[in-house]
C-alpha cells in the first residue's frame, strides 16, 4: 500500500499524519501551517507538534523520461559537463581575482616595510647628528667658541697683505715647475678601459623628500670617499666601497650648490656653498670617517653662493655669488678681499692648479680670468650663448673647460686665449670635469659624455654613460682615471669603473 500526500497528490518522501489520519509530505504541511495554522483538509486547528511521523519504506523514484534512452542520457551527460565547465571557469576567475588581491596586498606590505626601514634609518641618522652636535657644542663651550658663530660681515675684510701674496707666489713657484713636466703614470686608465666603464654602484645618499644631488667632490688621497651636497640642504661624506655614510653636515637652510674636500695643516676640512647666501667650513673631528664640527660661516654675500674653490696651498678659498661679487678668504673664515659691484652675476668659480690665476663664469656668457694676487682682470673669454655653469682646469694649466646653459662645453687654450674645441650635447651642461692628468674630460648634462685627447688639441668621444634617470649635476674622477663618480637629480651617486 502506498501513501499519497493530500496536498501534492504524490508519494511523500517523508510522510507525516495529522490526528485525523490525513497524510502529508512533511515539508509541504510545515510550510502550510506556518501561514494558515489549520489542517488543509478538515480546516481544524493544527500545529507542527501535532504531526505524527510515519515509518515507511523509502520510495525509489522512477527515472525521468530523458534517462530512459541513450540519446536522453547523452543529453544529461552533456548538460552535466557544461555545468561542471561553467563552475570550473567561475572558480578560475575567482582564483585569479584572489591572486591579484594577494599580490596587491603583498606589494603594499613590501612598500610599507621599505618606508618603515627608511624612516628608521633617517631616525638613526638624525640621532647620530644630534649626538655629534651635542658633542661639538660641549667642546665649543669648553674652548669658549660656539661653532658657526663667526659671521664674515663686510667690515671684517682684512685686505691682501704682503705675507699672503708671498704665500701665493711660493705655492705657484713650487707647483708650476713640477706640474708642467708631470706625465701620466703607467697606471693611468687606457682609452679602452674607459670605454668599458659600467656602473659598479648606485647609492641613494640624500633624502627622498627633497630628491636631487647637486654637487660632488673627491680627494685622490682617500680612494672611494666622496663628498656630496643635496637639494635637501645636507652635506654628506660617503664611502662607496663600504657603502656607508661617514658623516652628515646640517646647517644650511637651502640647497647646496658646491662642496670641496681639502686637507690644511693636518686638518680634514669640507667647504660648502648654498643658495642660502652662505658658505660654511666643516672640520672632521678625527679623520674623514669621524663626526664633523661646524666652523666659521661666511655671510658676506647677499645672493646665492654658487661656487667655492680651494687654493692649492690649502690656506685660502674663494666664493662666487649671484650678488655680482666674488671673495677671497682665509681658511679660518676671514675675508681677505671682496670684489663687488660687478656688471654681472658670478655663476661659477675655480682656482687655477698653481693658484696664480682664478676663473669666474658669468651670467653674461663670458669667462673672466683674474690674477689671484692683484685681483685684477687678466682676460675675458667669449663664445658661449648662455650663462656659464661650470669650470675645470687641466692639470698642466694650459687648458680650461667650460660648460654652459646653451648646451655646449668649450675647450680654451689659455696660452692663446682661444677656443679650440666645442662639444655640443643639445641640453644644458651642468658640469665639466678633467681627470687629474687632463687626459679625459667628463661633460654632464642629461647623461655623462666622456672625451679624451687624441692629440694636444683634438678631443674625440670615448664613451657616453646614460645610467642616471635625471639630469647629471656633477662628476669627479678617481685615482688614475680608473673610476668616475657622478651625481644626479635622481638622488643617486653612481660609481663607474
Amino acid at each position: 500500500m502506498s501513501l499519497i500526500c493530500q496536498l501534492s497528490g504524490q508519494v511523500p518522501e517523508e510522510p507525516v499524519a495529522s490526528p485525523q489520519g490525513n497524510v502529508f509530505e512533511k515539508r509541504l504541511i510545515e510550510k502550510h501551517l506556518e501561514t494558515a495554522g489549520k489542517c488543509p483538509v478538515t480546516s481544524q486547528e493544527l500545529a507542527v507538534s501535532d504531526l505524527i511521523p510515519l515509518r515507511v519504506n523509502k520510495v525509489a523514484k522512477p527515472r525521468p523520461l530523458s534517462a530512459t534512452s541513450i540519446p536522453g542520457m547523452l543529453t544529461l551527460f552533456q548538460n552535466e559537463w557544461d555545468a561542471v565547465m561553467t563552475e570550473t571557469f567561475q572558480l578560475k576567475e575567482s582564483l585569479d581575482a584572489t591572486r591579484q588581491q594577494l599580490a596587491h596586498t603583498l606589494y603594499q606590505h613590501d612598500a610599507a616595510c621599505r618606508v618603515i626601514a627608511r624612516v628608521l634609518r633617517e631616525r638613526d641618522m638624525a640621532r647620530e647628528q644630534v649626538t655629534a652636535l651635542q658633542a661639538a657644542l660641549a667642546q665649543a663651550r669648553a674652548t669658549g667658541m660656539v661653532p658657526g658663530d663667526v659671521d664674515m660681515e663686510p667690515e671684517t675684510v682684512v685686505g691682501m697683505t704682503e705675507d699672503i701674496m708671498a704665500r701665493l707666489d711660493e705655492t705657484a713657484a713650487a707647483l708650476t715647475g713640477t706640474r708642467k713636466k708631470r706625465k701620466a703614470p703607467p697606471t693611468q686608465a687606457s682609452v679602452e678601459t674607459v670605454k668599458a666603464f659600467t656602473c659598479s654602484g648606485s647609492h641613494p645618499i640624500h633624502q627622498s623628500t627633497a630628491p636631487g644631488i647637486l654637487c660632488v667632490d673627491h680627494m685622490l688621497s682617500v680612494p672611494g670617499v666622496v663628498c656630496t651636497g643635496g637639494k635637501d640642504t645636507v652635506v654628506a661624506v660617503y664611502n662607496t666601497a663600504q657603502k656607508k655614510v661617514l658623516g652628515k653636515m646640517t646647517g644650511h637652510t637651502k640647497p647646496i650648490t658646491a662642496v670641496k674636500m681639502l686637507e690644511s695643516h693636518n686638518l680634514q676640512l669640507v667647504l660648502s656653498a648654498s643658495e642660502d647666501c652662505t658658505a660654511r667650513i666643516w672640520a672632521a673631528a678625527d679623520g674623514w670617517a669621524s663626526s664633523y664640527e661646524a666652523g666659521p660661516v661666511v655671510k658676506l654675500h647677499s645672493g646665492v653662493v654658487c661656487g667655492v674653490s680651494a687654493h692649492p696651498s690649502g690656506d685660502y678659498f674663494i666664493t662666487g655669488s649671484h650678488d655680482k661679487s666674488w671673495a677671497f678668504h682665509a681658511i679660518d673664515g676671514r675675508t681677505i678681499t671682496h670684489n663687488s659691484d660687478l656688471d654681472y652675476s658670478v655663476t661659477s668659480i675655480k682656482f687655477h692648479p698653481d693658484g696664480r690665476l682664478l676663473a669666474t663664469g658669468t651670467s653674461t656668457n663670458e669667462i673672466k680670468i683674474w690674477d689671484s694676487k692683484t685681483q685684477s682682470l687678466a682676460e675675458s673669454l667669449s663664445g658661449h650663448q648662455g650663462p656659464i655653469t661650470s669650470l675645470s682646469f687641466s692639470e698642466n694649466g694650459y687648458y680650461l673647460a667650460t660648460g654652459s646653459a646653451d648646451g655646449t662645453a668649450k675647450l680654451w687654450d689659455l696660452r692663446k686665449t682661444t677656443n679650440f674645441h666645442t662639444v655640443n650635447v643639445g641640453t644644458p651642461v651642468n658640469n665639466v670635469a678633467f681627470d687629474h692628468f687632463g687626459q679625459y674630460l667628463a661633460v654632464c648634462s642629461s647623461s655623462v659624455k666622456v672625451l679624451n685627447f687624441a692629440d694636444k688639441t683634438t678631443l674625440v668621444d670615448t664613451v657616453e654613460l646614460g645610467d642616471h634617470e635625471g639630469p647629471v649635476m656633477g662628476a669627479i674622477w678617481g685615482q688614475d682615471a680608473k673610476s668616475l663618480f657622478t651625481v644626479s637629480m635622481d638622488r643617486m651617486l653612481r660609481a663607474f669603473g
